[in-house]
């Protein structure tokens, strides 16, 4: 898989992997970027996430598979993402800086074939990149539905060399790494 940062010519390929419909479509990675719980206005979340990509900081990563977008991966310091300040569970644990990696995608047809896992690692290499100096990620441990794994699972997490800082959920770890 190789993979690239997000940039206005790629976003054609970011629509590619969340498909026309469903759930990963209509969020289309705001619901962390969110501020004050919502938007005043009806702007569709496809419109407000292009108008994010910046080219000098892209906002995610694209894998492809011959040329073909098969995944995403979502991340940026957590300053960019309102909601996690809000959540009662993912909350700040200290006052590190983290980047967090929080949302996966991976395009109908290509899961349960270590996408995933390639984009964290990609991501986790960006954010080093970057200037990151810690990595958070917010993934899920235990069952639950397809819907719930949009943050990844923690098996992909501690595979990567992710620990476990903080529990406020039974299934909801906050695990980091330091890069």
């Amino acid at each position: 898989m190789t993979v690239r940062p997000l940039t206005l010519a790629r976003f054609d390929d970011m629509r590619a992997v969340f498909g026309e419909k469903g759930v990963a479509r209509q969020c289309f990675c705001m619901y962390w970027r969110r501020p004050d719980g919502g938007y005043p206005e009806r702007r569709d979340n496809c419109d407000r996430f292009h108008d994010l990509v910046d080219d000098a900081r892209p906002p995610g990563l694209i894998g492809y598979l011959d040329e073909t977008p098969v995944g995403w991966v979502q991340i940026g310091p957590r300053s960019d993402f309102p909601r996690l300040g809000r959540s009662r569970i993912l909350k700040a644990v200290d006052d590190t800086d983290p980047w967090c990696i929080n949302c996966f995608v991976v395009r109908v047809g290509h899961r349960r074939r270590g996408v995933g896992a390639g984009l964290l690692a990609a991501a986790v290499e960006y954010a080093r990149f970057m200037g990151a100096k810690v990595v958070e990620g917010y993934p899920v441990d235990g069952p639950g539905s397809a819907g719930d794994y949009f943050t990844g699972t923690m098996g992909m997490f501690t595979a990567a060399g992710f620990e476990e800082v903080l529990r406020r959920k039974d299934t909801r770890p906050i695990v980091r790494l330091t890069v």
